[in-house]
């Protein structure tokens, strides 16, 4: 069985979006900033719908502009007065707080939620072991960096039917799986002047995709990215051509066709 993710945006109302979380944020002198972030994850959402067997899944963002905005000062304050300490645990409250805020309900009234677990000093870990692996190998080490990453975020998330669990997300991907394609994307994006970018980016998307698994109610599934190098190449070339001969009007156009591509491309398929 595979199932599908429709993105029914448009980058005229997204447009109004940026305009005006645009034309705000810039008179408070950044204050609405979390507000705009809100409202871009509300017009997210309320355009997304999961196709499945059983029918449709609706999505919805439950969260406020304030809230936002005191986890986002207490987590720079604390960032900055810790010199960058408290920046781990600043990234799972964010991550609380929209998994908290994010609900789906099913065709026949049940609502989803996702719970993170995660806690602040096990990133911490994870990420200095990382940044300091990756420095000393030269980058080699990156991609068990990203793949611990996935693996933090992704194996502390459960997923909740009507407040009780009934499933949980999983990543089983290794570092030594990705290297491969890391070095040679890489490589090939260096020598190409940033053109291979594209396919490189795609090949990551497809990486992560098929390494995330779901579990809910006794069903595994896996999920595939079918996106391809080239569309992803000709995406992003046309929407910086436009997004730059505009004057930045065209950048809602542009990113509102960058979310068809990459949740559209998503298939979550019964595990074999």
């Amino acid at each position: 069985m595979e199932r599908k993710i429709e993105f029914t945006g448009s980058g005229g109302s997204l447009f109004v979006k940026f305009l005006v979380g645009g034309i705000l944020t810039g008179i408070t002198l950044g204050i609405y900033l979390p507000w705009f972030v809100v409202n871009l994850e509300k017009y997210i959402m309320e355009n997304l719908t999961l196709k499945t067997e059983s029918g449709d899944v609706k999505f919805q963002f439950t969260g406020s502009g304030g809230s936002l905005f005191v986890t986002y000062l207490v987590g720079m304050l604390l960032t900055m007065i810790t010199i960058g300490i408290y920046a781990p645990w600043f990234m799972v409250k964010l991550t609380n707080w929209m998994a908290a805020n994010t609900k789906a309900t099913a065709a026949n009234g049940s609502i989803y939620n996702v719970k993170f677990n995660g806690g602040g000093g096990s990133l911490f870990g994870t990420y200095l072991l990382g940044v300091i692996l990756t420095s000393i190998t030269f980058g080699i080490y990156a991609p068990w960096f990203m793949v611990n990453l996935a693996k933090f975020f992704l194996n502390n998330m459960d997923i909740l039917e009507n407040g009780a669990k009934a499933g949980a997300f999983s990543f089983t991907g290794e570092g030594a799986e990705l290297l491969g394609t890391y070095i040679v994307g890489a490589i090939l994006t260096s020598i190409t002047f940033g053109i291979y970018g594209a396919w490189f980016a795609v090949s990551l998307m497809k990486y992560f995709a098929k390494g995330t698994g779901v579990s809910i109610q006794g069903k595994n599934m896996t999920c595939k990215f079918v996106g391809e190098g080239a569309s992803y190449f000709g995406l992003n070339f046309v929407g910086i051509l436009l997004t730059m001969i505009t004057f930045g009007i065209y950048a809602a156009w542009y990113t509102c066709n960058l979310m068809k591509f990459q949740f559209e491309n998503l298939r979550i398929l019964d595990r074999t």
